[in-house]
């Protein structure tokens, strides 16, 4: 327990490198490599993807591990157990513990569909692409990782607020909001707002 106390720093700069990894190319393949990649004919899309996708989705994929691996070892076996009430108290009655939960579900959901859902379809994708194949789930796989992708996007504006921000929300409120579920629940509306608007009017628009 000492020994994680003394690199708690270092857990969370090596948290913070590899989410900045993770959530920019998030960010890179539905703000500007959707659009592009749509924009471009088949046949020049054919040689793009196989030198792009596998280098990015290495980042991707690994930012996604190491944020979610380095984030559980900080937050869990550093601070809620430095709490003298109990792991238990510090999640469910400190603001800091509630706001690092709320990220943490938030994170474990993309990093699930990062690992289990975006990359072997990805893989499959690739794989097709290189061959000159189009078999009929092409389609299909594309779809769902895309659907996947943006709803990381989705989640990623509000997951960002709940670990650098969430726990200051009461001193620029005063006391309100009062109740914690009401609170993240406006967080993840205005969140996704956001999202929705990066990903349908601006990104579509931005260098035309």
């Amino acid at each position: 327990m000492e020994a994680l106390q003394d690199y708690g720093m270092l857990l969370r700069w090596l948290h913070f490198l590899a989410g900045v990894m993770w959530i920019g190319l998030l960010w890179y393949f539905n703000f500007i490599n959707g659009p592009f990649t749509n924009a471009l004919e088949p046949d020049v899309r054919a040689k793009v993807i196989p030198q792009l996708m596998p280098r990015t989705l290495w980042w991707f994929r690994w930012g996604a591990a190491f944020t979610w691996l380095t984030g559980v070892i900080y937050a869990y076996g550093v601070i809620a157990r430095s709490d003298p009430e109990g792991t238990m108290h510090w999640i469910t009655e400190t603001q800091r513990g509630q706001w690092i939960t709320l990220g943490f579900v938030y994170g474990s959901v993309m990093a699930f569909n990062v690992w289990f859902m975006i990359w072997p379809r990805q893989q499959k994708i690739i794989r097709a692409t290189i061959a000159g194949e189009n078999p009929p789930e092409k389609a299909a796989w594309a779809k769902t990782a895309t659907n996947c992708s943006r709803v990381n996007t989705y989640l990623s504006i509000p997951l960002l607020f709940a670990m650098g921000a969430g726990r200051h929300l009461g001193e620029l409120g005063g006391e309100l909001p009062t109740n914690f579920f009401v609170s993240a629940g406006i967080v993840t509306v205005i969140g996704f707002a956001v999202a929705w608007l990066f990903i349908h009017k601006v990104g579509p628009s931005v260098g035309k």
